[in-house]
């Protein structure tokens, strides 16, 4: 149902809820240059090759590509594919960082093209721009995720205009991006598309994953696993609970989902599912799939996408009914965007650096990692084997 089509009696106190206008667009707009500048600071604020553990097997990957193009392990290769082309004018350092700043710009500008596609107040993007955790993606480098659920949002929108063949072709993409976030497009729209009883969605969908299968197919043929091949092997997606565990941070969390977000949420929440009810139950089910960690540790399981990690996912259903309740109180938006932009930038100073491990690489120390084909483990090749005959030293406990 649009927004013309809401009862006044139901709609929230205040104006009249619209999909769309002047003064929404004006501070989206506003929104995003400053958001994309805190990412910037974060970016170019470090020196040299800076980031999460797993930049070091990426960027040798990245290496490798350049010298000799081929498919090497699971994860997903369009990152190291840009980087080999790139890498020759930038740099290693300035490779990383100009893809993670252009990862957050795409995803600002993927869940602006769903925001319209759906019909959705322009306030939905604007807060969304200000999701604490978006900035803990830009400093532990290379959450690649960032622009796998770009062009997932990208291609959601797509589907919801009708435009099969260009959703079909995004979902193919985006299997080469990053799996999950290929997942979570085809799990989303699927439940649009059944919620639509749109066929032809259905077929745009199954078209795109299959337009992924050459992928997954070199993957088999290299002698991985099917768990291995799609990251569900014990370790990746998968893995026992105590693994995954992130309860013991619950107040770093709670800063990073943006407290000022998510009551805004709650409140837009009701209305939700009478301004576009396809949308609200895509909400509603990714809502439910973000507390996995919780229902999936009562059978010995967890996942990689544990509380902390699923941030993003709460981040978008949770700025989609925000955005409808900030455009009921349109004389009080601008002041709760100004609120959460100070409580992004905050959290950017004190909590995002302690999201995830991070540290200074060298060049030499890339060169010398050698990365497991199929379960993406890496090595130092140049450690020596253990001598046999060496008799080990009690481990000293603290």
């Amino acid at each position: 149902m649009r927004a013309a089509d809401i009862d006044p009696a139901d709609a929230i106190p205040g104006q009249p809820p619209t999909s769309s206008d002047a003064r929404g667009a004006r501070l989206f707009r506003l929104s995003a240059a400053g958001a994309l500048a805190l990412h910037a600071i974060l970016l170019f604020a470090t020196e040299g090759i800076h980031g999460g553990a797993d930049l070091r097997p990426h960027l040798r990957l990245l290496q490798q590509m350049a010298e000799d193009p081929a498919l090497r392990t699971v994860y997903a290769p369009a990152y190291h594919v840009l980087g080999s082309i790139f890498e020759p004018w930038f740099g290693l350092a300035g490779v990383t960082k100009l893809f993670a700043f252009a990862a957050a710009a795409a995803l600002i500008a993927g869940f602006r093209s769903f925001q319209r596609a759906a019909d959705l107040p322009d306030l939905a993007s604007a807060l969304f721009v200000w999701s604490p955790y978006a900035f803990a993606l830009t400093w532990c480098i290379p959450k690649v995720e960032a622009a796998g659920y770009a062009l997932a949002f990208a291609g959601l929108g797509w589907l919801l205009g009708k435009r099969y063949l260009a959703a079909a072709v995004a979902l193919s993409a985006t299997f080469f991006i990053h799996t999950a976030a290929a997942l979570l497009f085809g799990l989303c729209g699927g439940v649009i598309a059944l919620a639509r009883r749109d066929g032809r969605a259905l077929v745009a969908l199954a078209a795109g994953s299959l337009g992924a299968a050459p992928l997954f197919a070199a993957h088999l043929v290299a002698g991985c696993s099917l768990a291995e091949t799609f990251l569900f092997s014990s370790g990746d997606y998968l893995r026992p609970a105590a693994g995954a565990s992130s309860i013991e941070r619950l107040t770093r969390i709670a800063i990073l989902a943006g407290p000022i977000n998510v009551f805004a949420g709650a409140i837009g929440a009701s209305t939700l599912s009478r301004w576009n009810r396809p949308v609200a139950l895509m909400c509603g089910i990714v809502f439910a799939l973000y507390w996995n960690e919780i229902w999936l540790g009562r059978f010995g399981m967890g996942s990689t996408l544990n509380l902390l990690r699923g941030l993003t996912w709460l981040a978008f259903v949770v700025a989609i009914p925000a955005g409808i309740a900030l455009d009921a109180r349109r004389r009080l938006a601008p002041w709760i965007l100004i609120a959460c932009a100070l409580w992004a930038g905050a959290s950017s100073l004190w909590v995002v650096p302690n999201s995830c491990y991070t540290r200074t690489f060298t060049s030499a120390e890339i060169r010398a990692t050698a990365v497991d084909r199929c379960t993406f483990r890496w090595r130092d090749v140049k450690r020596k084997p253990p001598n046999p005959g060496a008799v080990t030293p009690p481990r000293q406990e603290p």
